[in-house]
C-alpha cells in the first residue's frame, strides 16, 4: 500500500453508502437524506478493509461533507481507527435548488428546458434548479480539497463526500472536460486514491486508483453506479 511522498498528500475519495435517496431514485442534491439499510451496511464493510489498512500505515485525518449521508458512511471507519470526523460543508453534492428531491421523470416533466441542458450531454454552466452549475460545484470541491491536501503535507487523507462532486474532483485532476465526468465511475463507498502536488507546485497530482470496490465483492454489489446526485 503506498504513502504520500515528500510534500504531497495522498488523499482516499470515498463516495457515500447507499442512501434512501440513491434507492428510491430520488435527485437529491443537497437534500439531507441518511443511509438506507444496505448503505449502513456497505459503510460497516468499508470500515472492516480500512481498519488494518489504518494499522500498517496511519491515517493522519477524516473529513466527510456535513450531509448526514457521508457523515454516516465515515461513522464506522472514524470509530474502527480512532480518528475523529471533520465535517466540512465544502464536500457537499451540487446544490439542484428546485430539482431536490424529485425523480428524474418529475424533473423532465416540470424543468423541460433544463432537463435538456443536462442530459445526455452535460452543459457545466447549467444551472439546476436553481442551485449551482457543476463549474461552480468543481470550484468549490476542487478547492476544498486542495485546502485539506495543504494542511497535511506528506499524509495520508480520508475524505467521505458525494458523487456527482467526487467525479467532478477526478476530472480536473485526469485533465478532463466537465462533460466527461458521466464517464467516470463511483460507485456507492468506492475508494478513489489521488496524490495532490504540495502549493510550491512541486511534482504533479495524480490519480492513483479509481472506483475501487474490493470490500463490496461478498454482496454483489460492485457494480452499483452513481444513481441520482
Amino acid at each position: 500500500m503506498s504513502s504520500a511522498t515528500g510534500t504531497s498528500a495522498e488523499l482516499w475519495l470515498i463516495r457515500h453508502g447507499e442512501s434512501v435517496g440513491n434507492r428510491d431514485r430520488i435527485y437529491q442534491g443537497q437534500n439531507d437524506l441518511p443511509l438506507s439499510p444496505l448503505g449502513h451496511e456497505q459503510a460497516a464493510l468499508l470500515a472492516q478493509r480500512l481498519a488494518p489498512i489504518h494499522t500498517l500505515s496511519p491515517f493522519c485525518a477524516l473529513y466527510a461533507s456535513d450531509l448526514q449521508r457521508a457523515m454516516e458512511t465515515a461513522r464506522p471507519t472514524a470509530q474502527a481507527i480512532g480518528l475523529p470526523i471533520l465535517p466540512q460543508p465544502a464536500l457537499r453534492e451540487i446544490d439542484v435548488g428546485a430539482w431536490s428531491g424529485l425523480t428524474f421523470a418529475d424533473i423532465q416533466r416540470r424543468f423541460p428546458d433544463e432537463w435538456a441542458a443536462a442530459y445526455p450531454v452535460m452543459d457545466p454552466d447549467q444551472v439546476r434548479g436553481g442551485g449551482e452549475s457543476y463549474r461552480q460545484a468543481q470550484s468549490r470541491t476542487v478547492a476544498a480539497v486542495r485546502a485539506i491536501a495543504a494542511r497535511h503535507p506528506g499524509g495520508r487523507v480520508l475524505i467521505f463526500f458525494h458523487g456527482g462532486v467526487l467525479q467532478t474532483v477526478l476530472s480536473h485532476l485526469m485533465g478532463l472536460s466537465l462533460p466527461n465526468k458521466r464517464f467516470l465511475q463511483t460507485s456507492n463507498t468506492s475508494i478513489s486514491r489521488v496524490r495532490i502536488a504540495d502549493g510550491n507546485g512541486a511534482g504533479h497530482d495524480l490519480v492513483l486508483g479509481m472506483n475501487d470496490v474490493a470490500h463490496l465483492e461478498q454482496t454483489f454489489q460492485t457494480l452499483a453506479g452513481v444513481g441520482p446526485e
